[in-house]
């Protein structure tokens, strides 16, 4: 866990979330037969529906000297290579930057799975799919895929292992075909059975990922440039493609090997952190989203229907969305958007009601980027 003080402000977060980093205990083979129920998550604290409705506000640039001072003195504070943020409020959109040099665009890892779910919750709305099917209709081989479902996929609760984990990955870090990550999930064993309990997987992902592409019969950069920037007429976001060069990211630092981290590259990651944006881009993908731009605000809402506790933490998972508690001495605070890690970049975009303000924070190197964005709302809340 993390710790960043500023200004007084202490604020405290797990990193996550495409971090290699093994299980910490090995699987054990569920024996899943018969009828199985699907058990609830523990009630939150933080109740989902204070986070509703959510306010569109419009994207007018605007200056802000006391933002561009905490942001300077947060990447000096964490000591990140390189810092990126945006805070889109009622008084428009001020963004900032740190040592981030001329490349535009930052990897944001985790917080991409946003967009993939977005885009099969899109085709459920158009009947294309529905969340009760079974993944083995697209993908073969997956084990228990005739009793996993797609909604089981989204908020990770298909007990699948998480490839990217596997001692055979790590030792060979590199991009790997769907067949190649579903053999690896098949040869470690399934966590527990299908919808009865959670863990954090990016095979989930890279499974929707091919769902996607069998379904829209199209590659996966494409099909999500035109259902997530096409429709919200999205600037400064696109989603990595096939043999990308990415010469327009913000480049990683190499992987601390002290850490037990170990190199990944975004093209490698496909489905389960595919997109590359601006602070600005993501604060605007975040606005559409929970705004109905590209989904019925019903749908949106029910993605955070049942929220499972994450990591025993103050966070929780539902269909593509992340409920934060916030660690906020004095008061509570709930956030909800996407985070995402791995070796040597941090990321998040929230949308927090209290604040009634949408941020984003992606860093390379050391750091926290729900701490970055903690300490400018807060900030933003003393103006």
């Amino acid at each position: 866990m993390r710790v960043l003080v500023l200004g007084g402000l202490i604020a405290l977060w797990p990193t996550l979330l495409l971090a290699q980093t093994p299980s910490d205990a090995p699987p054990q083979p569920p024996l899943c037969e018969g009828t199985i129920a699907r058990l609830g998550p523990p009630p939150l604290a933080a109740p989902v529906a204070d986070v509703w409705p959510v306010t569109p506000f419009d994207e007018t640039r605007r200056e802000d000297a006391a933002l561009d001072d905490v942001l300077t003195r947060a990447a000096d504070a964490m000591g990140a290579e390189a810092i990126g943020a945006a805070v889109l409020d009622a008084d428009g959109l001020w963004s900032g930057r740190a040592g981030a040099g001329d490349t535009p665009l930052f990897w944001w890892a985790s917080a991409g799975k946003l967009a993939v779910a977005v885009a099969v919750l899109q085709l459920v709305e158009e009947g294309a799919v529905s969340l009760d099917d079974p993944v083995s209709r697209w993908v073969e081989g997956v084990p228990l895929g005739e009793r996993i479902t797609l909604g089981m996929l989204l908020d990770h609760t298909s007990g699948l292992y998480s490839s990217n984990e596997a001692a055979s990955v790590r030792a060979d870090p590199r991009f790997r075909s769907i067949d190649e990550l579903v053999a690896v999930a098949r040869d470690e064993g399934s966590l527990f059975c299908p919808g009865q309990g959670w863990r954090y997987s990016n095979t989930n992902y890279w499974l929707l990922g091919a769902v996607l592409e069998a379904v829209e019969a199209d590659s996966l950069d494409r099909i999500l440039n035109r259902r997530i920037v096409e429709r919200a007429g999205l600037s400064g976001v696109r989603f990595v493609m096939p043999d990308d060069g990415l010469s327009d990211m913000q480049p990683l630092p190499p992987p601390d090997a002290a850490r037990g981290e170990v190199e990944v590259q975004p093209a490698w990651v496909g489905a389960a952190g595919p997109m590359l944006a601006t602070p600005e881009g993501a604060v605007s993908l975040l606005q559409a989203v929970l705004t109905g731009r590209l989904l019925p605000t019903e749908r949106v809402r029910s993605m955070l229907d049942l929220p499972w506790p994450m990591f025993d933490q103050p966070m929780a998972y539902g269909q593509g969305l992340m409920l934060y508690e916030v660690p906020e001495p004095g008061r509570s605070l709930t956030w909800i958007g996407h985070s995402g890690g791995a070796s040597g970049v941090k990321a998040a975009m929230v949308w927090s009601p209290v604040d009634q303000a949408y941020a984003a924070v992606a860093l390379t190197g050391p750091g926290s980027a729900e701490a970055a964005i903690n300490a400018l709302l807060r900030t933003r809340g003393r103006r």
